[in-house]
């Protein structure tokens, strides 16, 4: 398969569909490697709002700890 670039340096797969991820290696002067990624799962949303002065959303009281911890875990699996 030859794929040309535009002026704005994109590729045009065929079999690639919108939102597919690839990773790209230089691996040698002018030889490159795409592979497509796996997926990734969007994160369930959470909506929240404060009632009674506490944090509460979708059946679940949060508290402070909980959501430092989930940034922090989320922040780890980049």
């Amino acid at each position: 398969m030859t794929v040309t670039a535009d002026s704005r340096k994109r590729i045009i797969l065929a079999e690639a569909k919108p939102g597919d991820r690839f990773d790209v290696e230089a691996t040698a002067k002018g030889v490159f490697m795409v592979r497509r990624l796996e997926p990734v799962e969007p994160a369930p949303l959470v909506r929240a709002r404060k009632v009674n002065g506490r944090w509460v959303g979708a059946n679940v009281k949060l508290n402070r700890a909980a959501v430092v911890e989930a940034i922090r875990q989320d922040r780890e699996a980049r």
